[in-house]
């Protein structure tokens, strides 16, 4: 199951992780990182026992899965864009010494 979440990305983790999603929403600040925030909710719920401490640490894992996966992405993407740059550029300097 949790292979399937990290390929469907950040969508997986909204539906799966839908009441946590809904409390990250209420935190006093958009990018709560759900720790030590002051107005942060989910802690709140965490320790109303609202919210099982298992299945915030499930999401939290996903959650940095996701971010990894995506890291690992972007620097394909960006290895990638550089290495053309590099043949057009020995493309151009080839071209000027002939």
């Amino acid at each position: 199951m949790r292979e399937l979440q990290i390929w469907a990305g950040d969508t997986g983790l909204q539906e799966t992780f839908a009441d946590i999603e809904t409390l990250a929403q209420q935190c006093r600040f958009r990018n709560c990182q759900h720790d030590n925030e002051p107005g942060c909710a989910v802690q709140q719920a965490l320790a109303e026992g609202k919210l099982d401490d298992s299945r915030f640490l499930s999401y939290q894992k996903l959650q940095k899965e996701l971010n990894y996966l995506a890291r690992k992405q972007d620097r394909g993407e960006y290895l990638a864009e550089k290495e053309r740059w590099k043949k057009i550029h020995k493309a151009m300097r080839n071209h000027h010494k002939h």
